[in-house]
């Protein structure tokens, strides 16, 4: 049990499993505990273990108390797995709860292991720094229970190779010449102690064979569990992933950690079975002399064969799991910019991509179902063929054969073909494993987030002399292996340093970042955090006092207030500052539940500028000494945020140091100081005045960016700063239907996974997948290929049975009332060898064909019906309604495409043949021992009854066990996709230790559920080997009790089935178990395939004519239009008609919620419309196919992202337009020279999500794919956020000489962007408030407006102009002519024929509002 300085938190997660998860106070303790390092280690740390051995237990600790019952079982109940039989029990009466399951045992939970395995990988590490083994790690970690579970295992070898090479042989012996007495009675007594020995013989060996998977499965579980905590925790606390992506770590999750788990299991059996080969080489040359050569001859070629064979599948499975990877990172991609994908109409292009990759790893999977099909057909095949040549040459060779020779013999060949069977299944998994380790590796070896001691006076939290940072580590990691594209990447593209020399930040200072796009902000600001990578970390600050805010907002799946404590406890004062600062009162309001309401995935049902917010305030809620805020302030308008920043910067934060990146030139003055970065240098340094008057770079850019911002009327660059800004409180927006209602269980946003595996597979789901693989005929070819196999099989054994019996020209006679069997001839004397020899070998050839050719056929049929599952899904995924997408997880998803088709290619054939070639043999062997023994018949009904009780406990209770452990993956996959999104906040506001104790319980939940499966499973194995053994029993008493009446041969020829029978059966009946539960995979993989709601017709409806050049205007029009996102939430757009001329440039604003992005959604048919139409130039746009509609519109999403790939790949992935045309739209976007810097210039790669380029740039290339497609309609959702202003104003003249011709509808969150718009749409509550020209819309003493706020303090100044000399002077008026209750408008004078208005008001008040989309300025 755990030592003093440990406890467990046993917790339950909601998943329908418990969790143990160690928590380990003090490293050093666990540290000595576990090295092992100068301390003696003692018998005591296996206490818990030999606490198993003994024989009895009626202890019940951990009944009740979340623990594993196998921890209580006692020796006879861990062999056979006795403690699960009343779960099972449960089960089958029905009263299971359904979401109960066992958990993880403490002695098997990952904390527990991972902080052995630390220590033990920490020491490797030291031992080995260049390059640290973790397979030596692991072999550490395991050799103890790996050597006992061989020992284990040799021991049932020895008893299984004892049955038939003594008793079995003696058997046979005495149905040929029974002993007898003086009165020539059989002295049955004899008979009967050999049965008893061969029953107790099977009988140790089965608990024998029982116990090794009982300690191996426990062993495997703990690597697993350890392995992936350590990976997790590495990967967690790992500066940057450099270039690796959160789908790989879900596939090691998903599939390597299940490889390690197979290897570890199967470890003993690989290793101690090719032993039995020489225990029978040796009985061989004893019993039948020099000809079993032969035989011994033919397993050896099939050795090399195996050997082969073995080797082949593991290179085709090395690059079928990198080929996985590749297939799993691209689906990560598809399903997280899945909305980037619909808009512009590439379903087709990544549906392209996806067959690429999914046709490379097919090639591989075949040619490793190839060769593990192969091994499986020889493994009937070689006892076989080595039976029938070392027979032979026995016979021919002149000598005699006795049935009691032949059928040990035949016995002996079949324990020998143990040892083949390993090598296939060694290689596989040993190839696998490796496979596994070699890239878990790779993470483990990332560089670590590190915090320093602070050394800084008191009055200083920053200091650096010199210290140059890059994204990339300088020194590369070890060569990249086959299909890793990281390294190539790190090394192709050119590195980025960010330098700082003398750089100092005091306390209580605030400091501002300003430079043009990818000059290295936000470098300054990873490089303080301690997420950039360099030789020598010179900065010296307090990283635990320092909390850095990303420029994109990271909101993980919970409610606001879990997003806001962030693991912390509430703090009520402190709570309502940072959400009432952040300006999120009123959005609050505005959801169901408050800030208890679930947000969704990366916070699905906020707006952009809300997770900016709630990004802000769980920052300012830390209340730390330093502060880095990425230009936080990017996707809010500019009156919140200057808002923000005088509650939040201005007050809250007044004694804090901050350091802000911001392209908001008029915040400056408010700044102790100001930093001027370009090329990664900072070049300026000191306050914004200062700076102004004495740096021409630093004047000259401000100019640029100040000249813009003037004419919207800010203030100078040497004037002073804004005044505090008033806001504007509006009603409560509760009928908002973009807050997607979270509240009721009803009304859930994250769907609850749909129940599979707990109701019996049906045969639909079977008929699916043998419609999938090509319908009736194959697979009726199949089958009959699967009965010649195995009826060729078995009549060999059958036939030599014959060959014996009339060979030996076997009589019975009867003397003095006594039964006598005489043989009159020697096999090799009889007429008829010739004859039966010849039939031997055509039963040989037959055998050898039909196992060839179901092989092959076999292989193509499997791999057909997965790769057409698989094409099926992901054509209902790709094509499926955008809210199929808002309400399932990102980590369900991928669990589809990973680890449910990793079963169906790989590990559904494989059950799927064993169990078919088991069955039918199974099948086969029954009738002829019933053939042989007709009395079996009374026996087998008893029999037949016990095995229907197993077998129904056991599928009652297996079902549930299945469904908990599909079940308790999601959990798992989603904690890790969303952690590693979130690494640089996770770091930042030390929560590490708290992820990882989730990461824990999740991990712990899953093993525990893994663990009963295989438990339950190994249940039935050992419990029907039992049954057989009593089965052999009563067949080997049955061939005593009936010597003389029935023929040696025939005698042998049945026990020697019923032995193989021992194995064959009980895995048959567990293949088929297996195959259910693997069905599942198929079953979830069709569920996805069938119910994805379509995202609607595709293709243009048939009589509706749409030309190719349609639309050639881009006149847009709605009629009565409206829009619910589902049946239960109210109207996001209500009655909603306009028109926008051809060719207009039309500007929508809105309060968050009010309906301005769902405008773009229906445009772009992501969402069905409720009722009403939608028109574009004269079409109903429902009757367009939505690749045509989608590829007609051009739009561009707040949020940038790239695809991997290359440039040209993401600016062109039809590969439509030429080079220049690329080029050309690059130089609009000024992106020419930063593309012309990289080696390959277009070719050059771009990392997962473009991460190795700014956010700024981000923008830039997507803005540049708008331009390449020169749409006749476009839509830009503040496209240019996070760019800096002069660049922003460039750009806006590009898209306005660019889109000249076009309708241009921008969806703003400031006034700059819809400034020079033709009309402006207003938008509230869901409905058109306004639809005018920015003058109208200003105008009418703004009626409209206050109509609309009529419960808002309308004493505010509303600012729209086009001079800011003019605008501030009239905003000076407006400040001395004041007037509590009027509104008052005034036209000022016109300057070169532009409308100066201006709406005075005081008495301020402030805001707690959302996001508004008109600037204040007082």
């Amino acid at each position: 049990m755990p030592s003093d300085d440990e406890e467990v938190c046993i917790q339950p997660s909601g998943t329908g499993v418990y969790e143990n998860v160690v928590y380990s106070k003090e490293a050093s303790d666990r540290a000595k505990r576990y090295a092992g390092d100068g301390n003696r280690k003692t018998m005591g740390r296996y206490s818990a273990a030999v606490q198993n051995l003994i024989p009895v237990r009626t202890t019940e600790k951990n009944k009740n108390n979340g623990g594993s019952r196998i921890d209580d079982a006692g020796l006879f109940s861990f062999v056979t797995y006795s403690w699960v039989f009343p779960y099972l029990y449960q089960a089958v009466r029905g009263k299971l709860n359904r979401d109960q399951v066992w958990g993880c045992s403490f002695y098997d939970s990952c904390g527990l292991n991972m902080a052995r395995l630390e220590v033990l990988w920490e020491d490797e590490r030291k031992a080995n720094p260049k390059n640290p083994s973790l397979f030596k790690v692991i072999y550490r970690f395991i050799k103890t229970r790996l050597w006992f579970s061989c020992a284990v295992f040799f021991f049932c070898l020895i008893f299984g190779f004892i049955g038939p090479t003594c008793f079995i042989r003696r058997l046979i012996a005495f149905a040929e010449k029974p002993e007898r007495d003086a009165e020539n009675n059989i002295v049955y007594s004899y008979g009967i102690a050999l049965v008893a020995s061969i029953s107790l013989v099977e009988f140790a060996r089965v608990l024998s064979y029982g116990a090794t998977w009982a300690v191996s499965y426990r062993t495997g579980i703990r690597v697993r569990g350890a392995v992936l905590a350590l990976l997790y925790k590495h990967v967690l606390n790992a500066k940057d992933l450099c270039g690796k992506t959160e789908p790989d770590v879900i596939n090691i999750f998903a599939n390597d950690g299940q490889r390690l788990f197979d290897a570890i299991t199967f470890a003993p059996l690989v290793l101690v079975g090719p032993l039995v080969l020489v225990g029978g080489i040796g009985y061989l040359l004893l019993v039948i002399g020099r000809w079993s050569l032969l035989g011994i001859f033919v397993f050896i070629i099939f050795d090399v064969i195996q050997f082969c064979l073995g080797k082949t599948m593991v290179g085709c499975r090395n690059l079928a799991i990198i080929k996985t990877e590749k297939r799993i990172s691209l689906m990560g991609e598809i399903i997280k910019y899945i909305r980037i994908i619909k808009i512009n109409g590439w379903e087709e292009v990544f549906s392209k991509k996806v067959n690429e990759f999914r046709q490379e790893e097919k090639v591989q999977i075949r040619k490793s179902g190839y060769a593990q099909s192969l091994a499986i057909a020889c493994g009937p095949v070689v006892p076989v063929v080595a039976a029938i040549l070392t027979f032979l040459g026995v016979v021919l060779a002149g000598n005699d054969l006795l049935a009691s020779d032949a059928f040990s013999a035949i016995t002996v060949y079949f324990v020998m073909l143990f040892g083949i069977r390993m090598i296939p299944y060694g290689s596989r998994y040993l190839a696998e494993a490796i496979v596994a380790l070699r890239r878990i590796t790779e993470f483990l070896l990332l560089e670590p987030y590190v915090t320093f001691p602070n050394t800084n006076p008191e009055d200083v939290v920053l200091t650096c002399q010199q210290a140059s940072y890059t994204y990339q580590p300088k020194v590369e990691k070890p060569a990249a292996k086959e299909g890793n594209e990281t390294e190539a990447l790190v090394a192709e593209q050119p590195v980025f340093t960010s330098i700082f020399e003398n750089f100092t930040i005091k306390r209580g200072e605030h400091i501002a970042v300003i430079g043009s796009v990818g000059s290295g902000k936000s470098a300054i600001l990873k490089a303080i955090s301690g997420h950039m990578f360099t030789d020598d970390d010179s900065i010296s600050v307090d990283r635990n006092q320092t909390v850095y805010v990303p420029q994109k907002p990271w909101i993980f799946n919970g409610t606001v207030q879990d997003n806001i404590l962030f693991g912390d406890k509430m703090n009520t004062e402190r709570y309502y500052k940072a959400v009432n600062g952040c300006q999120l009162t009123e959005d609050l309001h505005t959801l169901s539940v408050g800030d208890r309401t679930e947000v969704g995935e990366r916070g699905a049902t906020l707006s952009g500028g809300q997770k900016a917010r709630v990004s802000l305030a769980r920052a300012v809620f830390q209340m730390k000494n330093l502060y880095l805020f990425d230009d936080v302030f990017a996707s809010l308008d500019k009156k919140v945020a200057n808002k923000i920043h005088e509650e939040i910067v201005q007050k809250l934060l007044k004694k804090k140091s901050l350091v802000m990146v911001t392209n908001n030139m008029d915040l400056l003055p408010h700044f102790d100081r100001v930093l001027f970065v370009e090329g990664g240098r900072i070049i300026a340094d000191g306050h914004h005045e200062e700076l102004y008057e004495t740096v021409e770079d630093y004047q000259s850019f401000v100019n640029a960016c100040q000249t813009y911002q003037a004419s919207s009327g800010t203030v100078s660059p040497t004037g002073e700063a804004p005044a505090p800004v008033s806001d504007v409180e509006v009603d409560v927006l509760k009928n908002s239907s973009e807050n997607l209602n979270a509240g009721s269980d009803g009304d859930r946003l994250i769907s609850e996974e749909e129940d599979m595996g707990n109701s019996t597979i049906s045969w639909n789901i079977y008929m699916q997948y043998v419609n999938a693989a090509g319908r009736w005929p194959i697979w009726v070819c199949l089958i009959i290929g699967f009965i010649i196999n195995v009826v060729s099989n078995i009549f060999s054994t059958y036939w030599l049975s014959r060959w014996l019996k009339k060979g030996h020209d076997e009589t019975v006679s009867v003397v003095n009332g006594s039964t006598f069997l005489e043989t009159n001839n020697s096999l090799a004397e009889s007429p008829l060898t010739g004859f039966y020899a010849t039939v031997y070998l055509i039963s040989l050839v037959i055998l050898t064909i039909s196992g060839l050719f179901k092989a092959c056929v076999f292989v193509k049929v499997s791999l057909t019906a997965a790769t057409r599952l698989h094409d099926q899904m992901f054509n209902s995924l790709i094509k499926g309604a955008t809210s199929f997408f808002d309400s399932t997880p990102t980590g369900r998803i991928l669990n589809r495409f990973s680890k449910d088709m990793d079963e169906i290619d790989v590990k559904l054939p494989f059950t799927a043949e064993v169990f078919l070639q088991n069955m039918i043999t199974c099948l086969g062997f029954l009738l002829v021992i019933i053939s042989v023994f007709p009395y079996f018949l009374l026996f087998a009904i008893p029999l037949f009854v016990v095995f229907v009780v197993f077998v129904s406990c056991f599928r009652a209770g297996i079902r549930n066990l299945k469904r908990s452990e599909h079940i308790s993956r999601s959990p798992l996959y989603d904690h890790v996709t969303s952690s590693l999104e979130g690494m640089s906040t996770i770091h930042s506001l030390q929560q590490s230790n708290r992820f990882l104790d989730i990461l824990k319980k999740h991990l712990d939940c899953n093993s525990g559920a893994i663990f009963m499966f295989q438990s339950a499973m190994r249940w039935l194995a050992v419990w029907l080997d039992l049954l057989v053994v009593v089965m052999t029993g009563v067949v080997a008493l049955l061939t005593v009790m009936l010597t003389g009446t029935v023929s040696p041969a025939d005698a042998g020829m049945a026990i020697a089935f019923a032995v193989q029978m021992s194995g064959i059966f009980q895995f048959a009946v567990r293949t088929q178990t297996e195959l259910e539960a693997k069905m599942t995979s198929v079953e979830r993989v069709s569920y996805y395939a069938k119910n994805i709601q379509s995202d609607g017709e595709w293709t243009t409806r048939r009589g509706v004519d749409v030309s190719s050049s349609w639309p050639a205007n881009g006149q847009i029009n709605f009629s009565e239009v409206k829009l619910r996102y589902r049946p239960n939430l109210p109207l996001a757009l209500n009655d909603i008609t306009f028109e926008i001329e051809a060719g207009e440039k039309i500007g929508i604003i809105g309060r968050t919620g009010s309906g301005k992005s769902s405008l773009a959604n229906l445009i772009c048919r992501l969402y069905p419309v409720t009722n009403g139409t939608i028109f574009i130039d004269g079409i109903d746009i429902s009757t367009v196919g939505l690749t045509k509609l989608r590829r007609a519109v051009s739009a561009i999403a707040q949020d940038p992202s790239l695809f991997s790939g290359t440039i040209r790949f993401n600016l062109d992935p039809t590969n439509e337009y030429s080079d220049s045309q690329v080029w050309e739209a690059l130089e609009k976007c000024y992106l020419k020279d930063l593309v012309a810097s990289l080696d390959k210039k277009l070719e050059a790669e771009v990392s997962h999500g473009g991460d190795n380029f700014s956010v700024g740039e981000r923008q830039l290339f997507c803005l540049a794919r708008a331009l390449l497609s020169k749409s006749r309609i476009v839509i830009l959702d503040e496209a240019t956020a996070s760019v800096d202003v002069a660049t922003d104003n460039l750009i806006r003249n590009v898209v306005k000489d660019v889109f000249k011709d076009a309708t241009v509808i921008i969806i703003a969150h400031r006034l700059d962007s819809v400034r020079y718009m033709d009309r402006i749409m207003l938008l509230k509550n869901a409905k058109l408030v306004k639809f005018a020209t920015p003058n109208e819309m200003f105008k009418d003493d703004w009626s409209v407006y206050k109509l609309e706020d009529k419960d808002d303090d309308q004493n505010s100044a509303v600012v729209v102009g086009e001079n800011s000399e003019h605008s501030m002077e009239k905003s000076s008026q407006g400040s001395s002519e004041e007037s509590d209750d009027i509104v008052k408008v005034e036209e000022s004078e016109q300057k070169e024929g532009s409308d100066v208005v201006h709406i005075e008001n005081d008495d301020t008040k402030e805001a707690t509002s959302s996001d508004t989309d008109l600037e204040v300025v007082q």
